[in-house]
């Protein structure tokens, strides 16, 4: 095995440069041996899934070497009938925007790929990720061993290396391809942790392999540091991870970004207003997807080689990226459907649509029994805005397995979209018979019930959720949803207001979480306190309904001058809002023009106020 310097033309920019690699002579691998347990990986919306079964029950856990030790959501505890005890005195859980409340509990039989292992212990805490995901695979039992991440092809490894391999390139694939070789960083959990020296901007900074984030993230202080103004700066909303609260998010351009013989020029990266405390910047999904990576514990190093395409999921154009200093991709038999399914799943997260439909025609081809290879085209198609092809892939994936509970949830909705009012309400209905109480798709359901204006439903939908997801991120999006509901109907005003208050204390920096207590209050009759609350929304953000609201609360105080300001910028901001208001069940101006003929029968509901 052997590396070579790819050289660039002079003043190449906007992809890959290799630069000063470091060059490795292994020693003879008939000294060295290395011994594998794969873990086959699904990624779903961008995160590596593995499934194990946890006494007896099959649980689909983020692959996560972010994560400092293995996790359950609360809701999968309840699911499992897990007992839980407090945290051992001392121990303070942290996750990406702030601190976690956990506890713990020991699963007694783990199994994974016909391993069982006895009595392993999982934090039980955090937010819930979606995508069916139902805990965190930590660096606890990914640090079992040296570990190799393939996930351009599905696929994770724990390896574990015999002989004399301390001074061999365990880069084993690489071939003519330049790898990239970097120390880890020495830290107090060196045998768990991959932190790795880099140079942002030229300036030196610790990055963290975070294959539980979708994106690459650096941290606002340490961009920064590396010269990046906060004017230049474009802010995309707020970030949110396993801890509680958000973190304001922006993106920005990033001249250069180097691990050792790697350089990436020209970037645009997400950088988040955060305090890792040992950190600068998380690598996420998207630089593992676009390299294959074998983190050595024995050895202290990290091995790596360019899959080739943009590194960064806001990379430069794709004709920039040198296909020549790419890595040989693994061969994947034209046969194994399990295979071509996980690549063409990877090839979906990295934005490489037709590649990935090109390997899920042929999985599908192949294992037309597979439900699973189904509903990940169905996810492709619905992607490529094709819901005729969606549908049809749910329709084959429910016919395979009726109680696959994901594919019912995106039918449901697909249903409401194509007014097919029976049909959404028959596979809600199989939902809420087959879930548990506490299960995440739960509050999705809901949300398709309020669509359809079927508020009783979505209220039963939200008091099973809500229990066991006291300290989940969607929370407040979850309490200001139900006020809402109720607002529209005028149902329960009291109850709203309630849930409008405490959507607000969990996170007072959401407009529209003020701008929904504000019609609250409205609807109580309470024009001042009203006022109070769009104010507190439109200083955070110019809204539509709020400058609305505002106007009508101002009308009912004699304000007239100042109702009309309201209006006026109501209508600036948003054309139709008087119909717009109207068709959420709300008061209108008495100025308002007539409301629009009504549509052809059979017409779907509008969908509530998103947040």
């Amino acid at each position: 095995m052997r590396t070579v310097d790819g050289r660039r033309r002079p003043g190449w920019r906007g992809g890959v440069i290799w630069t000063a690699l470091l060059l490795c002579v292994p020693a003879a691998w008939a000294d060295c041996k290395l011994s594998q347990l794969e873990i086959p990986v699904r990624i779903v919306n961008k995160r590596p899934i593995g499934t194990l079964t946890l006494n007896g029950t099959e649980v689909p856990l983020l692959v996560d070497s972010g994560a400092f030790f293995s996790m359950l959501a609360p809701s999968t505890a309840t699911q499992l009938g897990l007992r839980t005890r407090p945290l051992p005195e001392g121990l303070r859980i942290n996750g990406y925007t702030g601190s976690i409340r956990a506890r713990m509990t020991t699963v007694e039989r783990v199994g994974l790929r016909g391993n069982e292992l006895r009595n392993i212990q999982f934090v039980v805490g955090g937010n819930e990720l979606g995508s069916g995901i139902m805990g965190i695979l930590g660096r606890n039992f990914l640090a079992i061993g040296d570990t190799e991440y393939d996930l351009a092809h599905g696929v994770m490894r724990l390896m574990f290396p015999k002989g004399e391999c301390r001074e061999t390139n365990l880069a084993y694939w690489a071939g003519e391809a330049p790898v990239i070789v970097a120390a880890l960083k020495d830290t107090s959990d060196k045998a768990t942790e991959a932190r790795l020296p880099v140079k942002v901007n030229g300036v030196k900074m610790t990055a963290l392999l975070d294959s539980g984030a979708p994106l690459t993230a650096l941290a606002l202080s340490s961009a920064k540091r590396a010269g990046v103004k906060e004017a230049d700066l474009k802010e995309i909303g707020r970030a949110g991870g396993a801890g509680e609260g958000f973190a304001r998010s922006f993106t920005g351009k990033i001249d250069s970004f180097e691990i050792e013989g790697e350089k990436i020029l020209d970037n645009v990266l997400r950088i988040d207003d955060v305090d890792w405390r040992n950190d600068d910047l998380l690598l996420g999904m998207d630089y593992f997807l676009s390299h294959r990576i074998y983190v050595s514990r024995l050895q202290g190093k990290l091995y790596a080689t360019w899959n080739g395409g943009p590194v960064f999921a806001r990379g430069g154009p794709t004709e920039h990226y040198d296909a020549r200093y790419a890595a040989k991709p693994a061969d994947v038999a034209a046969d194994d459907a399990e295979a071509l399914a996980r690549r063409g799943e990877a090839a979906a997260a990295r934005g490489e649509l037709a590649k990935a439909l090109e390997d899920l025609d042929r999985a599908c081809e192949l294992a037309p029994t597979a439900e699973a290879n189904f509903l990940a085209r169905a996810r492709v198609h619905l992607a490529m805005r094709n819901n005729a092809k969606a549908r049809a892939d749910l329709d084959r994936a429910l016919t395979l397995q009726p109680a696959l509970h994901e594919a019912l949830a995106l039918r449901a909705s697909l249903r409401v979209g194509a007014r097919d009012r029976n049909g959404a309400l028959a596979d809600l209905a199989v939902l809420d018979g087959a879930l548990p109480p506490s299960a995440q798709l739960r509050e999705q359901m809901a949300q398709i019930y309020a669509r359809m204006e079927l508020a009783p439903e979505a209220l039963r939908q939200w008091e099973l959720w809500l229990p066991s997801h006291q300290r989940d991120a969607r929370l407040a999006r979850v309490l200001n949803s139900r006020c809402w509901l109720r607002v529209r109907f005028n149902l329960d005003l009291k109850l709203a207001l309630e849930d409008c208050k405490a959507a607000v204390s969990e996170d007072g920096d959401e407009a529209a979480y003020r701008e929904s207590l504000g019609w609250a209050w409205l609807r109580l009759n309470e024009p001042r306190k009203a006022v109070d609350a769009f104010d507190g929304s439109i200083e955070r953000k110019p809204r539509p309904f709020a400058h609305y609201g505002r106007a009508l609360a101002q009308t009912s105080l004699g304000r007239s001058d100042a109702a009309r300001r309201d209006l006026a910028d109501a209508r600036r901001l948003m054309v139709d809002v008087d119909e717009r208001v109207r068709r959420q069940g709300l008061p209108v101006a008495d100025d308002a023009p007539q409301p629009a003929a009504s549509a052809a029968s059979g017409a779907q509901a509008p969908a509530p106020k998103p947040d």
